[in-house]
């Protein structure tokens, strides 16, 4: 249910960003809020696909073991630079039409990079995932917060933002494991017999 929560919130950064981002009324976004609708794009569509997968990893809907494509490094890192690649050039966009074709790019490799990162996170290191989502969930709505000019978007998804990524500390912490081996899916050594 956590899990299915902070991807709703990150579907509805989604489409409040694509809305501004998109909209052709005047006066058109100022720079800041171009930049801030296109990551409140990215770190959205990221949140809902990395917590749906979780959700369903938590339903036992799918296989609970980290899941590594072969070659998945290099796959991450080549969705990751098409995401960089397609947010300059919807940043530097004049057209209408473009700017909604990359917007939708932008929004399925997102997806992508979401999913391509939670499925190689074990069913024993969900609530670390859960917990950075629930990070990633704030950071995408205080991003739309700018986007839109509403502070106290701003200053809520900002404080999430900050609590999921203390208790996302505190977690890890608590397992004596970092962020990174939980992301890379590495996952720790079985305890000898004594």
């Amino acid at each position: 249910m956590v899990a299915f929560q902070h991807g709703a919130g990150g579907i509805a950064a989604v489409l409040v960003s694509a809305v501004e981002l998109t909209r052709m009324a005047t006066p058109a976004l100022p720079p800041s809020g171009t930049v801030s609708a296109i990551l409140g794009l990215i770190i959205g569509a990221g949140t809902f696909s990395g917590s749906m997968i979780a959700g369903l990893k938590l339903a036992n809907r799918i296989r609970q073991t980290p899941t590594c494509l072969p070659g998945h490094n290099h796959v991450l890192l080549a969705v990751t630079g098409g995401i960089a690649m397609l947010a300059v050039v919807t940043c530097l966009a004049d057209d209408h039409n473009t700017l909604v074709a990359m917007a939708a790019l932008l929004i399925l490799t997102s997806i992508a990079l979401g999913a391509l990162m939670a499925i190689r996170i074990g069913g024993a290191d969900m609530p670390v995932l859960i917990s950075f989502l629930n990070a990633t969930a704030g950071l995408a709505a205080a991003l739309c917060g700018v986007a839109i000019g509403n502070r106290l978007l701003i200053a809520c998804g900002a404080a999430v933002a900050a609590s999921g990524s203390i208790l996302t500390h505190v977690m890890c912490r608590a397992m004596n494991r970092g962020l990174t081996t939980v992301f890379a899916g590495i996952q720790p050594p079985k305890a000898g017999l004594v």
